[in-house]
Order: structure tokens, then sequence, then C-alpha cells
């Protein structure tokens, strides 16, 4: 079965060009934003440094959109994944409605914030000078080895608590740890980890596979003697801004992967 649904989230991560494109070009997006800011700021490098610190602002909010974007459109394969067969007909959902995808995609950012910000609490008040003064450091790895182990805990259970939210279409079961744990008992909590870990690996490969052969196709274009037909300039950025393009289209290519993978092991529980 397992094996079924790496080879069912392959094949579905391919079989709707026009969506991988759009997700692929939300993260290609917020490179834009930031070179963009890079730009600006080179070309006023004379300013005030306080404005320039207050100036992140802007790219950081704007940055927000297509990271929104990016994590909707994640719920929305979640949703269908979780309601899906292995080796089914499911669809790969279109890109469009962009203020569902907001909403969806807030609500997977506060999500995995919550889960998150648990450990790196812990791991802040335990390494605080003063409790690390009088414990003579013990507190301090105490801390830090409980925040490690929630960490990854918590790491694991978050991919559940997002289907489950995503499966009932509802931001409160993200914390329904009762009906999580039944979910995790029911996969195997064995064979869940197994599962991702083989999706990671996955994951991993396919992305680099993809890496290498865009840098050496770069890398044969760069000396190919094209820098000769047009300044060296223009040639540069254009090939800066197709890697990111391209790199941005591997990395959507391969989360689409995983959150097929995470909404197919998904299974509900029976009420």
């Amino acid at each position: 079965m397992i094996l079924d649904i790496y080879n069912d989230s392959i094949k579905y991560s391919i079989k709707n060009s026009k969506s991988l494109l759009y997700f692929g070009l939300t993260l290609f997006s917020t490179f834009i934003i930031w070179m963009a800011y890079i730009l600006i700021l080179i070309h006023y490098q004379d300013a005030n440094l306080n404005l320039k610190f207050a100036s992140l602002i802007v790219p950081s909010l704007l940055t927000l959109i297509p990271i929104f974007l990016f994590l909707g459109y994640e719920y929305r394969i979640l949703e269908i994944s979780t309601h899906g067969m292995i080796n089914g007909t499911d669809k790969v959902p279109e890109f469009n409605n962009l203020k569902e995808m907001l909403i969806n995609g807030v609500k997977i950012f506060l999500v995995k914030f919550v889960y998150f910000a648990v450990p790196i609490i812990i791991l802040a008040v335990t390494t605080t000078p003063f409790l690390d003064n009088i414990s003579g450091g013990i507190i301090q790895t105490a801390g830090a080895t409980i925040s490690l182990i929630l960490a990854i805990i918590l790491y694991f259970v978050s991919f559940i608590s997002l289907s489950n939210m995503a499966a009932h279409d509802n931001f409160k079961k993200a914390f329904d740890f009762k009906e999580i744990k039944e979910v995790i008992m029911t996969i195997g909590p064995a064979r869940y980890v197994l599962f991702y870990i083989g999706l990671l690996i996955i994951e991993c490969v396919i992305a680099f596979v993809l890496f290498a052969i865009t840098m050496i196709a770069m890398m044969i274009i760069g000396t190919s003697g094209i820098n000769t037909l047009t300044s060296p300039e223009p040639l540069w950025w254009a090939m800066f801004f197709l890697t990111n393009l391209i790199f941005s289209l591997i990395i959507a290519l391969a989360e689409l992967f995983k959150t097929r993978g995470i909404g197919l092991i998904y299974e509900p529980v029976e009420e």
C-alpha cells in the first residue's frame, strides 16, 4: 500500500502542468519581491539605516500573500487526497478562487505556528541567563533536549492534524488531539513514521535530480559560446531568473508530491 501511495503521488504531481506552473509561480513571486527590494536598497544605499530597517516591513508583508496562496493550494490537495483513492481518478485542483486559498493558507500557517511555538517557548524560557546561572546549565540542557524531542513529535503529528483539518474542512479539527491520536493509531505510529521518512527521501531524490539536470543545462548554455552573441550582463540576469524560476517549479513539484502522499496515508476515524 505504501509503495502504491508513492507511485500515485508521483503521477499525481505531474498530472496538471498548468496548476503546477501557477503553484511554482507563487514561490517565484517571493523571489521577485525580495530581488526588487534588494535592487531598490542598492539604488538608495546612502539612505538612513533606520529607514532601511523600517522598509523591510513592505516586502515582508507582500511575501505573505504568495506564501498563503502556496499553503492554501496545499490545503486543496489535502482536501482532495484525504477523500480520494490511491491510483484513482482524483483531479489536481485548479489554481483559482484566490480569496479562499488565502484564507485556507492562513489556517495552515496558524496551525504550524501553534504546533512549533510550544517547543520554541520551552527552549526560550529554559535558556534564559538567570536559569542557566542558578542551575549550572542543567536546566538549559534539559530544556534543549525536551524541546528537540517535542519538536520532532509535533513535526510528525502536525501533518496528520493538517490532514484532519482539511478532511473535515474545520480549523478546530487541527487541535482535536483525541481524534488525531486515533488516526495515528489507525495508521500505525511506526508505519506512519517510516512512510513519511520514505516520502522525504523520494522528495529529496526528485528535487536533487531535477536540480542537477538544471545546473548541468545552465553550465552547458554558459559555456556554449552564446554569450558572444549578446552582452554578458543581460544574459547573466536572464539565466539567473530562469534558474530561480525552474528551482521554484521543482520545489513546487516536490511539495505537491509530499502533500498528496500525506493526504493519502490519512485514514479518517469512523464516527
